[in-house]
């Protein structure tokens, strides 16, 4: 299943409106991330509406540690968690995880964690609950795969201190200029070939730590219909 993304600068350059592909199957995980002001969010919610509209059995569990309006649409949704909800977040998905790997559950839809901040959740939690909590996110970026389980972390930093597991992260997608130490920690054998030229909504995508590609977010000409698409993936 191929999802398409966001536009490949490359090609644009040319007038050529390419988009880039997806494939969940390959690259199950992905991770959003860049400063505040590069418009990460706004990839996300693109991200999340076009995979909402590809797989119309999608079910996504979006936990909102920032707390601010972007999400706001979704107040009063079941698997809509708010700041202190999100450790509930994460055990209820993690508990229909377990469903599948130990047979209770036999389908196989699409079934989505999305996770906003989850840096600042590891930091506000004490040190035995954030290891804890840790785990949980290592097990489903290790395991999701085989039960169409994915999950998505939007964030300013893909910090190894914060992510078990890092490595099986397969999406990554980098908004607006990183630092030099943000290069380093996801672009390492790409860094020279990025341009410090990001504006808001550009930016590089590498997948399985290839095909390195600089992207341009699509404007949405209806943003309302981008909310649509990701409340129906609450809902179902």
């Amino acid at each position: 299943m191929y999802i398409e993304l966001f536009l490949n600068e490359n090609f644009l350059k040319y007038h050529i409106e390419k988009y880039i592909l997806w494939n969940p199957d390959i690259a199950p995980h992905g991770a959003i991330f860049g400063a505040t002001g590069s418009g990460k969010t706004y990839a996300e919610k693109l991200l999340l509406a076009r995979v909402s509209l590809k797989c119309p059995d999608s079910q996504y569990y979006i936990c909102d540690f920032k707390g601010d309006s972007d999400f706001s649409f979704l107040t009063g949704e079941t698997r809509f968690y708010r700041y202190g909800e999100c450790q509930k977040g994460l055990e209820d998905f993690y508990a229909h995880f377990l469903a599948r790997q130990s047979g209770k559950e036999s389908a196989r839809n699409f079934l989505l964690l999305v996770w906003d901040e989850w840096a600042s959740y590891i930091l506000s939690l004490d040190k035995k609950t954030a290891e804890e909590e840790k785990k949980k996110l290592a097990v489903l970026l290790m395991l999701g795969r085989s039960f169409n389980v994915h999950v998505l972390l939007c964030m300013q930093r893909l910090d190894v201190a914060y992510i078990q597991a890092r490595d099986c992260i397969g999406l990554v997608i980098a908004t607006g200029n990183l630092s030099e130490e943000g290069k380093e920690m996801m672009f390492h054998d790409y860094k020279k070939k990025m341009e410090p030229n990001r504006k808001r909504g550009t930016g590089y995508m590498l997948v399985n730590g290839t095909d390195f590609t600089p992207f341009v977010v699509p404007e949405v000409t209806d943003p309302e219909l981008l909310n649509f698409y990701i409340q129906q993936a609450v809902k179902r």
